[in-house]
């Protein structure tokens, strides 16, 4: 019964927020880092507001250190590619802190380059985890002007239980103007390889 619940709660949430959708890949995660050595990859569908249409984010991630996760995306929508990488420090994590929390910094080119700073806390109710923070994503249009995006992103992450596999469900709501062009519903699967 409680899946019926959790199908139904992800299927109202995408259906809310599908009229204010762009395009970024926000955080897709919680903020518990990989073990070391744990590799995992992952598909992530992105809803586009104005282009009425999606792209599709393919991603990897390795646990570095216990503390430090590396990530690698590559995305493509018609004509356009998005290319990004980021490494998430985790500050504390449960179950030796009531909250997970992890810091992120990486860069991307999407149209422009840009990079990417956040701060993402998160909180497990095992199999679901919820998620929010900060991201900051300038974008350096020219020498002269950057779009200075802040987001709020929140999700969720669901652990499939006896399976290498979390679903996952993200909303990157714009906090200024710079970041409506980074708004999004974000949905999909990371599968853990080892």
């Amino acid at each position: 019964m409680k899946k019926y619940y959790l199908i139904a709660a992800l299927f109202l949430l995408l259906i809310s927020g599908f009229k204010t959708i762009h395009a970024q890949d926000g955080f897709f995660s919680n903020a518990q880092t990989f073990r070391e050595g744990t590799f995992a990859v992952g598909i992530q569908p992105t809803a586009l507001t104005e282009q009425n249409d999606f792209m599709m984010i393919f991603r990897a991630g390795y646990g570095l250190t216990p503390r430090l996760t590396g990530h690698f995306k590559l995305g493509a929508f018609d004509d356009e590619l998005y290319a990004g990488a980021h490494l998430e420090y985790g500050l504390t994590s449960e179950p030796y802190s009531v909250l997970s929390a992890a810091l992120l910094v990486g860069a991307y080119q999407y149209d422009e380059p840009g990079l990417k700073f956040g701060l993402n806390i998160s909180r497990d109710f095992d199999p679901i985890s919820f998620y929010t923070g900060l991201n900051y994503q300038p974008m350096f249009i020219t020498e002269d002007f950057t779009l200075n995006s802040f987001l709020l992103p929140v999700g969720l992450d669901y652990h499939v239980e006896n399976a290498p596999v979390d679903l996952m469900l993200e909303a990157d709501i714009p906090l200024n103007d710079d970041a409506e062009y980074l708004e999004a519903i974000t949905f999909g699967a990371r599968i853990y390889v080892n």
